[in-house]
């Protein structure tokens, strides 16, 4: 199953930070994903994981999570939520 994983961060981030979680998520993520405001006070990064359990996909977007906010410097909670991808 491929997943779509929603991260929301616990506090906005400054242009700055954004750029740096980007080529973070550009470095690490085959795929890539994107970094931006989703609703007021909360960034989200996105990102997606191909064919993986629910389980795995889980476990793997934590760990991603933690290693793009320390390569780009951020430091803020989150919250994962994973999305199936129909069809995909």
């Amino acid at each position: 199953m491929n997943w779509s994983v929603y991260a929301d961060l616990s506090r906005p981030l400054t242009e700055a930070e954004r750029r740096s979680v980007a080529a973070a998520l550009d470095e690490l993520v085959p795929d890539g994903g994107c970094v931006g405001q989703q609703k007021p006070g909360c960034d989200e990064v996105y990102f997606r994981l191909d064919d993986v359990s629910r389980e795995e996909a889980s476990v793997t977007a934590a760990r991603l999570l933690e290693v793009i906010l320390e390569k780009a410097g951020v430091q803020a909670r989150y919250e994962v939520r994973l999305q199936p991808i129909l069809g995909g």
